[in-house]
Formats: C-alpha cells, structure tokens, sequence
C-alpha cells in the first residue's frame, strides 16, 4: 500500500512539474513518461516504453546518448547529457537531461527517475555569443589590434593573444603582469604622458575615454610606435563615483608614423623646392636679360634654360611616401650635366665634370640629385654659378669600393666663413648622402669659394 501511495505521489508530481520527466527500469528500459513528454513530441506513451524513446533522439545524438546511459547503467552512478529531441512539428531543440537510481535497502537499483529540461534559447545564445566572438576575432586579426584591460585597484593589466603578438612576448592565453612591469616597456619619455593620460579617463568628472600614442621597447630592443583607444569602467559606491578599470585596443602605428614623418618631410621638401625654384627661375631672368641682344633673343635663352631646369627637376622628383622607386640606371656624369645644365650660362660659366663611368642605380637617383641640386642652388644664390667669373669643378675617381668626389668652387664672391645657421636644404643635404646612402659629406669654407668633400659607397649607388 505503502509503495502504490509512493507511486501515485510520484505521478502527481511528475505531471505538475514543467520539465519532461520520465522514469525506466533498472535494465535502462522506459516505463512511464508525462503528459508534457508526449505533448511535446506528439507520440503516446506507448511509443516511448522500452526503447521507443530512441525514436525522438537526433539521429547524430543518439550512438552518444545511447553510450552514456548504458555506463550510467552499469557504474550506477547519475546520468547527465545534452541532445536534440524532435517535438510534435518535427523540429530539434536541445534537452539537459538528468537521471537518478532508486536503491532498495540492500543497495540494489530498483528504478531510474529522470527529467529533461528544454535548454534550446540558452543553446541559441551561446551559440550567438561564440558567432559574436568569432566574429569580432576576425576583425580583431585582420586590423591586427589587441585587447588589453586593466585592474585600477590591483594595478594590474591582462593582454590578449593579439596585443601580446604586436609586443613580441610568447603566450598562452592570457598574458597578466603589474603596471608598472608595463610601464617600464613604454620609452622613459612617454611614460609621463601615458601616466597622466590614465589618470585623466580614471578621473570621477572624466567621461572615460582613453587615448594615448607612445613608444615602446619590445623585448629584442626595437623601438615600436603603439596606440591605445580605451575606456574607463565607474562604478557609484556610497555616492561617490569610482573608476575600477580601463579596457581598450592596441595597435602597432610604427609603419603609420613613419609614413606620416616622411609626409612631413615630402611636404617640407617640395616648399623648399618650389622657392628654390623661383629663385632659380628669377637669376636666369635677369642673367638672360643682361646677355640677350634683343627681347626675342632673350625670350629664346630663357626658354632653353627653364627647360634644361624641367629636365633637371625631373631627375630629383621627390621619394614617393611608399618607398618604392623604379626606372633605369643612370650615367653619373650625365646626371651632374642634368643638374648643372640649367645654370650653364652660354660659357659665361666655367663648369668642369670629370670622372670615371659610373651607373648610379634608380633608386638613388633621386638622392644623389637632390645633393647635386642643393649645392648648385646654393652656389647659384651665393657662390661661383652667381657671376660671370665664377668656375665650378667637379672631379671623382674610384678609390677600392667608393666613388670619392670633390666639388671645388671659385672666382665667385669671397667667403668670410661658414655661415651661421645651416638652412634645410643643407640638413637634406647630409640627411641623404649619409642615410640613404650610406657616405659622408664635408663641407670647407675657403676664402676663395666652397669645397665639398663626398665619399659614396658603390654598393649603396647602383642600387
């Protein structure tokens, strides 16, 4: 009697509850499922005794569900397991299915009570929650930026997989160290600002925002441009507003700044250029007007040499912002005559060029032109090429793996001695013999007229 009361209270319970509840045999077979088992799959009870509950499983669930209820069975220890379980419109959705053994006092297993439980909205979430992320991996890796977050309170930074890979540092997962083990990656002068900068997002009046660009140091000693985007996390605490963490995005702007840097200089270049240029175009003017017989005597010399000038200008086109140059090797003595062609006055000036062959390669053109440009310029406005009298030798030989050039100039005014302030021409002078290519150029100050001293690597002109 005892046992048909436990019974009836079992089916009672079992029919008030929401989950799909069932009980089996101890051989693992099906004896009794609810009412919402049987709406919910739209088959009778009678379907489901024994093993026709198989019927409802997902086909490519069930060898593992199958597996697991049979070691349940034999270890008598609880099962759990998640599978698809096709309802009454022939669709899957997920169960949790969990099942206990019934013991009798001798400890034997006289029957199995289990419920299955729908989990198919938090299986969609997660699912969405895994696709989001994937996604924003994806998007991660291809703008090539990492996730950094850091604890305010415990002074404590975590990084991601990507930001550890733009820092050059091995890990697995996560990687965690003390702010201040990363402030001392940061370049001594940056640290400062980078200090300020948190504070400042950290800030109860602040709408915590962060934003920084510094220099750090990578473990192999190279020096790498970084920008963090970030934003504070404030919490209200005894109505006080506190921040509790920052979290943000890094990226490696080295290669971006210093396409900016050499933006710059390109920029800085072509104004000096262009005022060169009308200062050029101004002496032949008025050296043309001095020699011409007539006005259309004049206006032919001057067109010849504003062209001489265009073909001269063409040689020293600026380096384009990407780095990448092409075209021929050019004659070293023919890229001298391009340059100084303009300022050839009708033999008014003596010009010498001397030397062995010498191929200088197309991507040193442009700086070795630039050179040549900038002391024919200069000797234009205030040396030897600025008077009739003036003469300008330009000689070199090959000494061992080197091009040794000397630039003599005289007969032009007299020279008190170096100037005093070094113009941008003469920083882009030095800049491109001794960067770009690899030499060294000396200037000296004779009283007679400039001297320039210039030793090229041959390794470093025909490339």
């Amino acid at each position: 009697m005892q046992f048909k009361e436990t019974e009836t209270q079992f089916a009672v319970l079992a029919e008030s509850l929401p989950q799909l509840v069932w009980s089996a045999r101890p051989d693992g077979s099906i004896d009794y499922v609810n009412r919402r088992w049987r709406e919910f799959t739209g088959l009778s009870g009678e379907q489901f005794l024994g093993i026709g509950w198989e019927a409802a499983i997902h086909p490519d669930d069930l060898p593992q569900v199958r597996d697991h209820w049979h070691r349940s069975l034999e270890s008598g220890h609880a099962y759990e397991w998640e599978y698809r379980l096709r309802n009454a419109v022939g669709e899957y959705e997920w169960f949790l299915s969990r099942a206990i053994p019934i013991q009798d006092l001798t400890g034997r297993i006289t029957r199995w009570f289990g419920t299955s439980t729908n989990i198919d909205e938090q299986k969609k979430t997660e699912d969405a929650v895994r696709m989001l992320e994937s996604q924003y991996r994806l998007a991660l890796d291809a703008a090539r930026l990492g996730t950094w977050q850091i604890d305010l309170e415990k002074r404590r930074i975590t990084w991601d997989e990507g930001s550890c890979a733009l820092y050059h540092i091995p890990h697995d997962g996560l990687y965690s160290l003390t702010l201040d083990e990363a402030l001392d990656m940061v370049h001594p002068e940056d640290r400062e600002e980078m200090q300020a900068r948190i504070a400042a997002a950290a800030s109860p009046e602040s709408d915590g925002k962060y934003d920084s660009q510094y220099r750090a140091i990578l473990p192999d000693g190279k020096l790498h441009w970084f920008r963090s985007h970030g934003q504070v996390r404030h919490v209200n605490e005894g109505g006080e507003r506190r921040a509790v963490s920052l979290y943000g995005v890094i990226s490696d702007i080295t290669e971006h700044h210093a396409l900016e840097e050499a933006q710059k200089l390109l920029t800085r270049e072509l104004n000096h250029r262009v005022k060169n240029l009308f200062a050029i175009a101004n002496g032949m003017v008025s050296m043309t007007a001095r020699t011409a017989k007539d006005p259309k005597d004049m206006a032919t010399a001057l067109r010849g040499r504003l062209s001489a000038l265009s073909r001269a200008h063409e040689l020293v086109q600026p380096v384009s912002a990407a780095g990448t140059d092409s075209g021929h090797d050019v004659e070293f003595a023919r890229l001298i005559e391009a340059v100084l062609e303009p300022y050839r006055q009708s033999s008014q000036n003596r010009i010498v060029i001397e030397g062995p062959s010498v191929a200088v390669g197309s991507n040193t053109t442009t700086s070795l032109a630039l050179v040549l440009h900038e002391l024919a310029t200069n000797a234009a406005k205030y040396g030897c090429l600025s008077c009739a009298e003036g003469e300008l030798t330009i000689r070199w030989i090959l000494d061992d793996e080197n091009v040794d050039l000397l630039w003599t100039e005289s007969g032009g005014p007299t020279i008190d001695g170096p100037p005093t302030f070094e113009g941008f021409g003469s920083q882009l002078s030095q800049r491109s013999i001794a960067g770009q290519l690899g030499g060294t150029l000396e200037r000296e100050w004779r009283p007679e007229g400039l001297r320039v001293h210039m030793i090229l690597p041959l390794s470093r002109l025909t490339v």
